[in-house]
């Protein structure tokens, strides 16, 4: 149905921002840009208020997709973040179920929680649970332990020739390094009955 990123185990194609002038290693400028410190503050800085938006078809992963789902500074303290995407489907087979596959490069302390078409559904559709201890974010790298996870989305979560939104909520909101780095995201139908 669709997909964002590509699967090579690493987020080095999503974007990578420039780092705060303050903190820039001229070892790095040129390459590897994902090797300067205090990436993850920038998240907080390009998105204060509202968090990351990406809509299928109109988005690109290379400048739309921050590479790492860090948590958002407010004051002192630090909170977990919701991506949305956004996506429409011509047709929703009611009779299947979808598969969302995402594929993590990294995770530090995170809980990545999975909702559709409702931000507050609880229980969510999928959570992970408290995973990874391989600190990417903080050692300034790309990728670290591989994490795969295959979610099954009923069809009757999913809206026919309308918006639906997938929400990707990182919950765990107790420090700077928590947070996850994403591989690899798909959206797939069910198998076609033959």
């Amino acid at each position: 149905m669709w997909e964002i990123g590509i699967p090579d185990r690493t987020a080095a194609e999503f974007y990578v921002p420039d780092p705060n002038p303050e903190y820039i290693n001229p070892l790095y400028i040129d390459h590897d840009r994902f090797r300067q410190y205090g990436l993850w503050e920038r998240y907080s800085e390009l998105y204060p208020n509202e968090d990351l938006v990406y809509t299928i078809g109109a988005s690109d992963y290379h400048n739309d997709w921050f590479f790492a789902q860090v948590t958002r500074r407010k004051g002192n303290a630090y909170e977990g973040t919701t991506w949305q995407i956004k996506f429409k489907l011509d047709t929703v087979d009611q009779s299947g179920t979808y598969k969302l596959r995402l594929a993590l490069a990294s995770a530090n302390a995170a809980r990545l929680e999975v909702r559709v078409n409702d931000p507050m559904a609880k229980p969510p559709v999928f959570t992970t649970g408290r995973i990874g201890r391989d600190n990417a974010i903080a050692r300034h790298g790309i990728h670290g332990l591989y994490w795969l996870f295959s979610v099954d989305i009923q069809a009757s979560l999913l809206v026919q020739d309308d918006a639906n939104i997938i929400f990707l909520t990182q919950s765990n909101g107790t420090g700077p390094f928590v947070g996850l780095m994403y591989d690899y995201i798909r959206l797939e139908g069910p198998p076609l009955s033959l």
